[in-house]
């Protein structure tokens, strides 16, 4: 099966549904959710797993926490390799978008002037104003795609 077609950008970060891990571990889904109910409390973050709805998604670092058996491990690491991966891609690609929609220098430096007189809300405004203009979204952490 193709990990890359499973993975979805969730909350800006790359993300694969519980249902699919299940599919690739060739496992039930129930299973993969009691992996998760397995991890001892104090060892979650909320950058490892997020709920949308009734889905749960699991980010590379939650993939690297999950207690598979051995003959699943093989697969686990090329999904957590994957994720990483589709990750790093992603932000790279929001980093070339986001350099492409800059103002110019004069802008930028009008920008900075603002933030040094104590303006930073006005400075802040005015870059979302810019790059809206040229149909750039800032990410923000409550996106989900």
């Amino acid at each position: 099966m193709n990990i890359q077609s499973m993975i979805q950008i969730i909350k800006n970060r790359a993300a694969i549904s519980a249902p699919d891990m299940a599919i690739l571990l060739g496992r039930q889904y129930l299973s993969v959710i009691r992996a998760i109910d397995a991890i001892p409390a104090e060892c979650l973050r909320p950058q490892m797993f997020t709920i949308i709805g009734n889905e749960v998604f699991i980010f590379a670092e939650g993939v690297l926490m999950l207690n598979m058996s051995q003959r699943h491990l093989r697969m686990r690491s090329r999904i957590m390799m994957t994720l990483f991966i589709a990750d790093e891609d992603y932000h790279d690609q929001y980093l070339k978008a986001f350099y492409a929609a800059m103002p110019p220098k004069k802008v930028v430096k009008l920008i900075a002037r603002l933030n040094d007189f104590g303006l930073p809300n006005l400075a802040k405004w005015a870059l979302k104003a810019c790059l809206w203009c040229k149909g750039f979204k800032l990410l923000t952490e409550g996106n989900s795609q």
